[in-house]
């Protein structure tokens, strides 16, 4: 069972959330594989299981209009598999300081694609920043970057994307605020907060929502 605690954790630097490219979108550091790291310290609430630490952001995109100039590619697709990766780098760590997912997604349609590279029924690797049901001293937690909730295997998503040029992957190109539901959804339903938000990330989210709303009016078929 999945208990409700109270911790001292470091302020998880996702390394491709905290540089901005010459088009001010939200990169960073590229790795084949990049993943979450702890740096300096804030107090976590972790709610029924759900690990939440806060990222950095040089900026974030707070609308369709910014979120689409700022992204090379821009998909439909679903999600197929996903691999995750979880590390804990000393033994002072309770809980896992570097976790990722790496989502396998088959492209349904390309609404846009500067690279060229992409065509419909490819898949593709994307970098999402949660990981769930990990085991930490015998109980399960949900380890999370601002709420953020993995895609679910077998449903479509609006994704808004960027290449990894290290690697053989694409990350979102707006961090947390990249991935879209094609079927409406309830605000409980789209992050592992359950509806219930953080002071860190309240103000994420309710952009997320306004934005989540017009990219369904926009990318509706």
């Amino acid at each position: 069972m999945k208990n409700r605690i109270t911790m001292i954790a470091g302020i998880v630097c996702l390394s491709i959330l905290t540089a901005c490219s010459s088009s001010e979108s939200v990169k960073g550091t590229t790795s084949e594989e990049q993943t979450t790291s702890q740096s300096g310290a804030e107090m976590i609430k972790a709610n029924n299981g759900v690990v939440s630490y806060h990222g950095k952001y040089l900026k974030l995109a707070e609308n369709m209009d910014n979120l689409e100039k700022d992204a090379p590619i821009i998909i439909k697709a679903t999600k197929k598999s996903e691999k995750t990766t979880v590390t804990k780098e000393t033994k002072e760590n309770v809980f896992p300081t570097d976790f990722y997912t790496m989502s396998d997604v088959q492209i349904n349609s390309i609404e846009k694609d500067t690279t060229g590279k992409l065509s419909e029924n490819m898949t593709i690797k994307v970098l999402e920043y949660s990981v769930e049901n990990v085991l930490v001293e015998g109980e399960e937690y949900d380890l999370t970057i601002d709420g953020y909730k993995n895609m679910e295997k077998g449903e479509e998503y609006t994704l808004f994307l960027e290449k990894n040029p290290d690697g053989d992957n694409y990350i979102l190109s707006n961090a947390v605020i990249s991935k879209f539901p094609v079927e409406e959804l309830s605000e409980e339903e789209l992050f592992l907060d359950g509806g219930q938000a953080t002071e860190e990330t309240d103000s994420i989210e309710e952009i997320y929502q306004e934005v989540y709303q017009e990219v369904l009016e926009e990318y509706s078929e």
